[in-house]
Formats: C-alpha cells, sequence, structure tokens
C-alpha cells in the first residue's frame, strides 16, 4: 500500500504541482483582499476630503437595488444582528444572496415560465395580458363590482400586505402571544384592512398570508422572499405594509377610544442604516410620519408615531413600505381589527391621491379619508 500510494503521487505530480500552486495563490489572493478591504489607505486617500476612513471594501460591497454595499456586507454571518425576541432584521443565508443578486433581472428561478418568458418577450407578453384579465375578471366591469356596496374593483392590486411574524396573535382572544407555524391575529387584521379597502373603497388590495417565521430567527429571510414576489407579480402596488402587533406593553397602554370604539394603538417602526447600508431609509421614515400625523386628524390618538429601529425591515424593496404594529399581545383581535377598518380609511385616500388614474370609480377624498363626490 505504501509503495503504491508513491507510485500514485508520483505519477500525478505535475497535477498536483499545479494544484499547490492555485492554493498557494489563492490564499495569497485572500490575505491581499482583506488588506486592501479593511486597511484604510492612510498615505494618499487619508488627505482627500471625505475619504479618510476609505477601504477598498467600500467598493467591494457597493452594489444593491436601493441599498449599495449591503448586500456583501450582510451577507457575513458575523454582521448579521440577533436583535431582541421580536426583531430579527435580517439573517442572510447563500440562497437570499444569490436572490439579491438576480433581483435586477426580475427572474423566477422557481418558475419555469418565468424563466422562459424572460427568454421569450412575446411569451411575457402574452402571459401578462393573461394576468391582467384574470385581475380585471372574464366577465367585465360587473365582475369586479363588490356585492355589498357595488364599489368597482381596480384591475391591479394597488396595496399589498403581508406578515413578517405571521403567528404574532393577541392574547386576550387567543391566550398566547404566538401560534407557532399557524397563522396568528395579525393575519386577520390583514384580511380585515383587504375587505374594508375592497368592499367600501374599490381599491383591490393583495394579502399574502404566507406563513414566514416558521423557523422565527429567520423570518425576514423567508418575508423579504414573499415581499418581493408580491411586488413582482403587482407592480402596480403603491403601499406595501407588514402587519405585525408589538409586544410587553400593559393592558392600560394597550388601548384607545375612537368614536366611542375600544381599538387598539397603531405604531409605525421605520428601518435605518445603523446596522446595514440604506441610502433611502428617510424616504420611508418621512412617509410614515406623514401617514401617521394623517391618522391622528381622523382619529385623534389612535396612532402613536413612528418609532426608528436599526434594522432595515424590508423596507429597502419599496419607496413607501411600512411596517405596522396594529396593537400589542394585551390587546383582543376584535380590537385589532377595529383599528384596521381606521386605518383603511386613511389608506384610501392616499392612495386615491397616488393613482387616481388606475380607479374605474373615482372618489374624491380630503386627507381625513372623507369622501366630497363620486362619480364614474
Amino acid at each position: 500500500m505504501y509503495y503504491r500510494i508513491r507510485y500514485m503521487l508520483y505519477r500525478h505530480r505535475y497535477r498536483l504541482a499545479g494544484v499547490y500552486r492555485a492554493a498557494a495563490l489563492g490564499g495569497a489572493a485572500v490575505l491581499l483582499f482583506f488588506f486592501l478591504c479593511y486597511i484604510p489607505w492612510a498615505g494618499v486617500l487619508s488627505k482627500i476630503p471625505g475619504l479618510k476612513n476609505f477601504s477598498l471594501f467600500d467598493i467591494a460591497v457597493s452594489w444593491s437595488e436601493r441599498d449599495p454595499r449591503g448586500l456583501v456586507r450582510s451577507a457575513a454571518p458575523v454582521m448579521a444582528w440577533a436583535g431582541n425576541q421580536e426583531d430579527y432584521p435580517e439573517e442572510i443565508t447563500p440562497m437570499s444572496v444569490v436572490t439579491a443578486m438576480l433581483a435586477p433581472f426580475r427572474v423566477n428561478l422557481d418558475s419555469p415560465p418565468d424563466l422562459l418568458a424572460s427568454e421569450m418577450p412575446a411569451l411575457a407578453e402574452y402571459r401578462r395580458g393573461l394576468a391582467a384579465k384574470a385581475a380585471s375578471g372574464a366577465g367585465g366591469g360587473a365582475d369586479r363590482k363588490t356585492p355589498e356596496t357595488g364599489a368597482v374593483l381596480t384591475s391591479a392590486a394597488l396595496l399589498g400586505i403581508y406578515h413578517t411574524h405571521t403567528g404574532e396573535t393577541y392574547a386576550l382572544t387567543d391566550g398566547v402571544e404566538r401560534l407557532q407555524g399557524k397563522q396568528g391575529g395579525v393575519v386577520e387584521v390583514g384580511r380585515a384592512l383587504k375587505d374594508t379597502l375592497e368592499k367600501e373603497y374599490g381599491i383591490r388590495v393583495v394579502h399574502d398570508d404566507r406563513v414566514n417565521d416558521e423557523n422565527y430567527s429567520y423570518s425576514y429571510i423567508e418575508s423579504e422572499k414573499t415581499a418581493r414576489r408580491l411586488l413582482e407579480n403587482n407592480p402596480d402596488v403603491q403601499i406595501l405594509i407588514d402587519i405585525h402587533r408589538d409586544a410587553g406593553k400593559p393592558r392600560s397602554e394597550s388601548l384607545v377610544k375612537v368614536d366611542g370604539k375600544e381599538a387598539a394603538p397603531i405604531l409605525f417602526v421605520a428601518g435605518s442604516d445603523a446596522r446595514a447600508p440604506f441610502p433611502a431609509w428617510r424616504a420611508n421614515y418621512d412617509y410614515a410620519v406623514k401617514l401617521a400625523d394623517r391618522i391622528n386628524k381622523k382619529f385623534p390618538g389612535l396612532c402613536t408615531g413612528v418609532r426608528v429601529k436599526e434594522g432595515r425591515y424590508n423596507q429597502f424593496l419599496h419607496p413607501r413600505a411600512l411596517l405596522v404594529e396594529v396593537g400589542s399581545v394585551s390587546n383582543s383581535t376584535a380590537e385589532a381589527v377595529e383599528s384596521a377598518r381606521m386605518l383603511a380609511r386613511v389608506l384610501a385616500a392616499e392612495i386615491m391621491e397616488l393613482a387616481p388614474d388606475k380607479l374605474f370609480k373615482k372618489h374624491d377624498y380630503d386627507h381625513n379619508g372623507n369622501e366630497r363626490s363620486s362619480g364614474e
């Protein structure tokens, strides 16, 4: 055996030498990369205004859709932030990195028809036509009317709803804070928001109730996939909402009375660039502040404001992406649903402003959600 091994090594000595050289060169390249990336060039670059702490790492990680540098930086596991039990802003897997790299091409690798459509423009146009026909209803405008109010639904979804922590629920109703692997009370809140906007205002809503938190630590990895798919399939979405519920608040801080009705307070959470690059976060924050102000003008005290946190919460995917905490664990589902119906009135007015040309039935709303007039 010993001589046989020696003979094999001797026979393949040239191939092995090539492997050794490649390994040595690869190791040297890795060391050089880290040297260039993590050690600032104090000699020349530090003398240039604004580049004192510059390193080539800033170039190496300077790509993403609305999130320059976020892709590679957050791909390093050591940079993932665990946060508290309610917040896992992002933990990145190799598959999520690949998904982000392919995002500009908008190709769904899980769907062979999408792959074919990306290579065959005619097929893509045909698929888009089928989707539009399915959304608008094969029977024409009459099929778009809701039976309750006769409101004419828009052909395209103008608001998107999903749930990163799908299992979050309300203890007064369910007796627990979270339903493992199941849809909690926050999904009922999403359904109430959808129903109100569609039945009363004719605004079509896409509500993705996929469970994203079966593995809680990977909630935002899964919900990013959900949000991306939702936006890809519904390009006309004007506002994207991730509905949660707050945690740890006592009952005394979890109830508001609006027009004599008991409701759960609403809180907006805005992501920031504190832990990962997110240069456009202030646009999302400003919109959340604007919406909070409009809610309180219509329903005083319903919204407790906007809280800035350190994660990004998928908000880099859309300029009007919102994380909404409806009530806390100390509320009942009915109280949170009541708040969702109130929120729908303000969102209806917002969407009327953002996309008036996409509505079949034209409404004229003021900023408080009051209808001034209506007509075809």
